[in-house]
């Protein structure tokens, strides 16, 4: 829509003044969004027992203001600023939270040359695709929220981006192509690896990621983050083919660290999401992957597989880090049913029950899931969602975890 839409009270302000200017401007404002009720049943094998809760609801919602425009010289110009209050790697991907945060906010300017996205944003890796999804997402969805970080090895539900808004620059070049064939590339630098908003680090090396004064580095080791990605799309026949790869590497400071200043909760800022690492220097990393989707008469059919190298590693632990996805989608009319299956093997230094020492702390030496999931439009934006995941992981340490989720959701997007 190319108007603005008064929310609510909070936004009026924002909203009134976004009217007045956009009366005296060719600047277009719009305001979108989504509030999603989810209700569930779950459970899992280490936390069986009469005081574990085993259902529960969560309202997941998102603002989303976008300002488009185009100068007299054809440059195209604008910018998102986007609030949300689901769990991401902030929070150890905890599930919603009461208050919202800001997961995007960007400017991007546009020509004939490409496009260049300065801000939060995912960057490069927006170009990936993978296994066909449906409403709240299978096995890379919405089931994540309902179980337990330190049990549950969420790593392969978000991968190494999977919910990543550094601030970064990306460079988007024009898509070009032949005959049908369209193909484009993009790369992105990061300084600080899912540091984001109005934060700068000033320290990065240290014992504790840089607890020293003045440093906000709260989140990861990782600096001088690099991605590039490609994605190349055609029609063979009547089948829609798309097709994609992509690179990330991050650096990591040489510092042999403590197991209690590897990410240890009691001491200072430190990288939360390694809060369980054996001691050692965390390693720097690179990442790559590859993604296929295949579409023909309603039907897509998709996968992935990445290699995650040493990230989320320490020295020691040197054991091979894979994910790979696939699934089968159909729409139909207002219907859509989506079943896939996500898997891997790796490292998860958030686990608190995994065990063992030195190369075989917290790796999970098998991870399965299996998701089955449907979504009916009842009308423009108001969608009803069904899900169900079964999940089974075991660790090099023998300490096994297995479970299921159920869910259903009503969601309005607007």
């Amino acid at each position: 829509m190319r108007k603005i839409l008064l929310a609510t009270t909070a936004l009026v302000g924002f909203a009134v003044t976004g009217a007045a200017h956009a009366a005296t401007s060719p600047l277009n404002v719009t305001l979108g969004g989504s509030t999603d009720f989810v209700a569930a049943n779950f459970a899992d094998q280490n936390h069986a027992g009469p005081n574990s809760n085993n259902r529960d609801f969560e309202t997941v919602y998102g603002l989303n203001f976008t300002v488009s425009g185009k100068a007299a010289n054809g440059l195209e110009y604008g910018g998102v600023l986007g609030l949300t209050n689901a769990g991401d790697i902030s929070n150890n991907f905890s599930g919603t939270q009461t208050s919202p945060y800001l997961n995007a906010g960007n400017i991007y300017l546009s020509s004939a040359f490409g496009k260049v996205v300065l801000g939060d944003s995912h960057g490069a890796t927006d170009l990936t695709v993978g296994a066909p999804s449906v409403g709240e997402g299978q096995t890379t969805g919405r089931y994540a929220d309902f179980l337990d970080t330190t049990q549950f090895a969420k790593t392969f539900v978000y991968g190494v981006d999977g919910t990543d808004h550094s601030t970064n620059v990306t460079y988007f070049t024009p898509k070009v192509g032949f005959e049908g064939v369209k193909a484009q590339l993009a790369a992105s630098y990061i300084p600080q690896f899912y540091n984001y908003g109005s934060s700068g680090v000033k320290y990065n090396a240290g014992s504790t990621f840089g607890t020293a004064a003045g440093s906000t580095n709260t989140l990861s080791p990782y600096h001088d983050v690099f991605k590039v990605a490609g994605d190349v799309s055609g029609n063979l026949s009547a089948v829609a083919l798309t097709g994609s790869a992509h690179v990330i590497s991050g650096s990591s400071d040489a510092t042999s660290l403590a197991p209690t200043t590897v990410g240890g909760l009691s001491v200072g800022n430190n990288a939360a999401w390694i809060v369980n690492a054996p001691a050692g220097v965390v390693q720097s990393f690179t990442a790559w992957g590859i993604g296929a989707q295949a579409a023909l008469d309603g039907f897509t059919f998709g996968g992935s597989y990445d290699d995650n190298g040493h990230y989320n590693a320490v020295s020691g632990q040197t054991k091979d880090q894979n994910q790979y996805s696939a699934g089968l989608k159909y729409e139909f009319s207002k219907f859509g049913v989506a079943a896939n299956y996500t898997g891997g093997e790796g490292y998860d230094n958030l686990l608190s029950t995994a065990g063992g020492t030195g190369s075989s702390a917290n790796y999970i030496k098998s991870f399965d899931s299996y998701g089955l999931g449907g979504t009916y439009s009842w009308a423009p934006g108001l969608t009803s969602n069904v899900d169900g995941v079964l999940f089974d992981q075991k660790s090099d340490a023998g300490v096994k975890n297995d479970g299921y989720v159920l869910l259903v959701s009503q969601k309005l997007a607007f």
